[in-house]
């Protein structure tokens, strides 16, 4: 079974400092961690971790290995943008790395400049290929929002939420930390009222939404009164529809 997982939470995922963040980026002991390991059947699964949102923020790698210690696996990570450090791939072997891992990370930050760097690198043509071999894709804010058709996004800083073109692994539209500003709301039934982005999944931070594949298998959340929503075009107008939720926390 394949199981992408995407979840929102918060730091940037997408530029969102100041948000509450969700997984091991806020959190000590964090049920979707742990769910991102079960995901992957290995008693002790290899676990490639990608801060390019924030641009390797070294807190950010330093948060990764104290939740994915190497008692629990076998972690590694990927680095764009910093002199290469304990646990760092070369990047002349990021092809070969990140295909032979049970799950892949990605972590907060600007999902524009995320997705320009790993186009440039060719990784976008290697997540795609982990995406069909059903290694586990994960991420937190940008790095949930990275793996859809496209994204309502603050990353373009200053010029509000906008529509974003992402890397197209699963279909439709994503929108995170859906209930934290008012405006992402109104912003993401705008767009796709306009046709700007197809129908969305809208994710509210301490919750995720796991997928076999291409279809969307179910939503979960560990903070009270946390959910994802389907949001729909329906007769020219944004339909909200909240997704039934397993409680995993």
């Amino acid at each position: 079974m394949r199981h992408p997982v995407t979840n929102s939470g918060c730091v940037p995922n997408e530029a969102n400092l100041g948000h509450r963040r969700g997984g091991f980026l806020a959190e000590q002991s964090s049920p979707i961690d742990r769910l991102v390991l079960e995901l992957t059947g290995k008693a002790s699964p290899r676990v490639c971790f990608l801060a390019t949102p924030s641009g390797d923020i070294p807190r950010d790698i330093d948060k990764f290995y104290a939740a994915f210690p190497a008692t629990r696996c076998t972690p590694s990570h990927l680095a764009f943008f910093r002199t290469p450090g304990p646990g760092s791939v070369p990047l002349a072997r990021c092809e070969e790395h990140l295909l032979s891992q049970d799950a892949i990370y990605v972590g907060g930050g600007n999902t524009k400049s995320a997705l320009a760097v790993w186009r440039e690198w060719g990784v976008d043509r290697v997540f795609e290929r982990a995406h069909d071999a059903g290694i586990v894709l994960a991420g937190v804010s940008a790095g949930a929002m990275c793996w859809f058709e496209a994204g309502l996004t603050d990353s373009y800083w200053g010029a509000g939420y906008q529509p974003l073109t992402c890397l197209g692994l699963l279909p439709g539209a994503c929108g995170v930390h859906y209930h934290s500003n008012p405006e992402r709301q109104t912003r993401l039934a705008a767009a796709i009222e306009a046709g700007a982005i197809p129908d969305a999944v809208a994710i509210d931070d301490g919750a995720a939404v796991l997928y076999d594949g291409t279809a969307l298998v179910k939503a979960v959340s560990w903070q009270a009164g946390a959910g994802a929503y389907a949001v729909n075009k329906v007769d020219g107008r944004s339909v909200e529809r909240p997704l039934a939720s397993e409680w995993i926390g």
